[in-house]
């Protein structure tokens, strides 16, 4: 009996442990092929869900603000709150400008992120990650090639760029690599030429905006310049001559772009408006009222104020030697006790004071006594560092070997 009774319970945990590798096997089966389980509540995996982003774009259009938006992405006023604040030290998104787009990505209907193009250059990212906001500021991705452009100005350099294909963007930028060593708006002739290496940028399969130029050389009234650009091993920028001096200078050639001089430097000029003869020590740049007028070099604003037959007149400080002064302005751009680097807005173009019509003048004072902005001659920037100078030559070479091509 009790033999039997052991054959009986041996069976049957046989049997038992039968059953339950059987249960197993069926249930695991199930799993791995979705039997039994709720699919749609799995956390997709990154590559999930970017397989199944959907990209929306909104324009920002006149009275639009960032609540405006948030809401049309399907988001609260609590979300924009918390965006602002995550944001605060990243980007202002008070001022988003009409005209431009957000490029926002869904899955599904659930909000992933946003994109916002700050300028050609950077954008920022903003994305939900659970209950959490991150922003992100980066360089834009563009699919970057090398375009070659050449030129001989008929009429303009303007109207030269254009005809060789080149962005109005790529023209200003040849014009401020040349700055420091040509003045556009007194210097530029029939017969002058330039040739450039510049980046193309493709983003989406569309054309913006030109990048930065890599080589260029200008004929100008016979005399060559040529320009390379180099990053050194400390992130710095600048252009270099061949000879690895640099090609920036304390001061701009001048205080506007693409104006003409209409009165120049005189110890005896008539003056039209006082009807006398007196000394002109300045250059008087005409432009349009409201044309940016920049500073020439790093300094303090010193006056910023009516100064008589001036008008509204600016004056900075740059060192113990220099000065520059600005007059006849519509109105100012920065006041007295404001640093400004060199190209930065002080104010823009008008015809204040004793003038006879839209001009800048500009005076350059040496130690006290003004001297003539068009021949002065001024130091050049710091050249290429000893240590970077192989790297200088290398990139020299790569650049210049296009034009041999």
């Amino acid at each position: 009996m009790f033999r039997l009774m052991k054959k009986i319970l041996l069976i049957i945990s046989t049997l038992a442990l039968f059953g339950i590798f059987i249960f197993h096997n069926f249930a695991s089966s199930s799993i791995e092929n979705g039997v039994g389980q709720n699919t749609h509540n799995q956390i997709p995996t990154k590559e999930e869900n970017m397989a199944k982003e959907i990209k929306e774009t909104f324009l920002i259009e006149d009275g639009d603000t960032f609540a405006v938006l948030i809401e049309k992405f399907g988001l609260n006023y609590g979300d924009m709150l918390e965006i602002i604040d995550t944001a605060s030290t990243t980007y202002d998104f008070t001022k988003i400008k009409a005209g431009k787009k957000f490029q926002v990505f869904f899955v599904g209907d659930v909000f992933r992120r946003f994109e916002y193009d700050i300028d050609t250059e950077e954008m920022v990212i903003v994305s939900k990650d659970s209950s959490w906001w991150s922003v992100e500021r980066k360089d834009i991705p563009y699919e970057v090639t090398f375009a070659f452009a050449t030129g001989v100005i008929e009429s303009s350099l303007f109207m030269a760029g254009n005809d060789a294909g080149m962005q109005d963007r790529t023209i200003l930028a040849l014009a401020d690599v040349f700055a420091w060593e040509i003045d556009f708006a007194t210097v530029i002739q029939k017969g002058d030429s330039f040739s450039l290496i510049y980046e193309k940028r493709i983003r989406n399969e569309e054309e913006w905006p030109d990048g930065n130029i890599l080589v260029a050389t200008f004929s100008n009234q016979g005399k060559k310049y040529t320009a390379v650009r180099f990053v050194d091993q400390d992130g710095g920028v600048g252009y270099y001559a061949i000879d690895g001096t640099s090609l920036q200078k304390p001061f701009l050639k001048a205080p506007v772009k693409y104006s003409r001089i209409t009165s120049g430097y005189s110890n005896a000029r008539f003056h039209p408006v006082i009807g006398q003869t007196t000394a002109h020590l300045a250059i008087d740049y005409a432009a349009p009222i409201g044309t940016p007028i920049l500073a020439t070099g790093d300094g303090l604003v010193i006056t910023a104020s009516w100064n008589g037959g001036y008008g509204n007149f600016i004056s900075i400080r740059h060192n113990n030697t220099w000065d520059t002064h600005y007059a006849h302005l519509s109105r100012y751009a920065v006041k007295v006790g404001d640093r400004v680097s060199q190209g930065d807005v002080i104010g823009y173009v008008g015809s204040t004071g004793w003038s006879t019509g839209p001009h800048v003048h500009y005076e350059m004072v040496k130690n006290g006594t003004k001297v003539n902005p068009l021949t002065v001659k001024l130091p050049a920037g710091d050249p290429i560092k000893d240590e970077w100078k192989d790297l200088f030559e290398a990139k020299k070479q790569e650049f210049l070997a296009f034009f041999a091509s």
